[in-house]
């Protein structure tokens, strides 16, 4: 059977083959491989330094590959500029939260709704009636948005001026706006407190549900990952040592080795 057929077949999503990433001398990416299908939530487990965010980048067009290929819809979506690969249907965000500050919460989601856009540069100039149409609909769309993740009665808010968590929660909404196929979020509770931490998880199973979305899960608490996540792959010095469901990777000797045993 031919690869695409399999492909076809899994009704996979996203594939990275073989991808190394190296800076220099040295490799922080050793021909990881994994296949993520579609409507799963598949964790990226793995110690500090192992290559999650790496990968991430890869994925996104942050960083160029230096071997390898990822496929998004059997489209190769690798060495393409991060944009591209938005527009492709991969949004993520950050493990540092990059709103902008001092814009309200509402334009924040609405910048990222603007990929999605037809009026384009001439358009936006003359204010004209498509524009004007389509400006109504980014808003409407937008407000939704946040509705979806828990922002209701913040949109005029200073995106600065809300508590961390809620501001983890804008993320995802300036993410959705794209209208992604897949989401990847970079370890989204870190530095939330436990009662935090689950309505997270929930709210990713809900949008999951909601949206039909994939969703990528970079995240250090084990007990998240383990209860939200299809599927799950660790990574450790840069390679991949362990892949599957959650009750396959913990009993590992591998993983509990390199990462619940804390590291070599």
């Amino acid at each position: 059977m031919h690869n695409a057929e399999v492909r076809a077949q899994e009704n996979t999503l996203l594939v990275v083959d073989q991808v190394g990433k190296q800076f220099g001398g040295l490799s922080a990416l050793n021909n990881v491989s994994l296949s993520v299908r579609a409507g799963e939530i598949y964790g990226l487990i793995g110690p500090n330094g192992a290559g999650k965010t790496t990968l991430f980048n890869c994925m996104t067009g942050l960083y160029t590959v230096s071997s390898g290929a990822i496929h998004l819809n059997d489209v190769a979506v690798h060495n393409h500029k991060p944009h591209e690969v938005v527009a492709r249907g991969f949004a993520r965000t950050f493990q540092n939260i990059r709103l902008f500050a001092n814009m309200t919460v509402l334009e924040n989601v609405m910048v990222g709704r603007h990929i999605r856009s037809q009026a384009g540069v001439l358009g936006a100039v003359l204010r004209n009636a498509l524009t004007r149409a389509e400006e109504k609909n980014i808003r409407e769309r937008a407000l939704y948005l946040l509705s979806r993740v828990g922002l209701d009665g913040k949109a005029q808010h200073l995106a600065g001026h809300l508590s961390y968590g809620l501001q983890r929660r804008l993320e995802i909404a300036r993410a959705l706006a794209t209208d992604p196929s897949i989401l990847a979020l970079d370890e989204p509770v870190a530095g939330m407190n436990p009662s935090e931490r689950r309505d997270m998880g929930e709210l990713f199973l809900r949008l999951r549900e909601e949206f039909r979305l994939t969703i990528l899960l970079i995240e250090h608490d084990v007990k998240l990952v383990m209860c939200v996540c299809d599927k799950l792959a660790v990574l450790d010095y840069g390679c991949k040592i362990s892949e599957g469901t959650p009750q396959v990777v913990q009993r590992d000797p591998a993983v509990i080795a390199a990462y619940l045993g804390g590291g070599k």
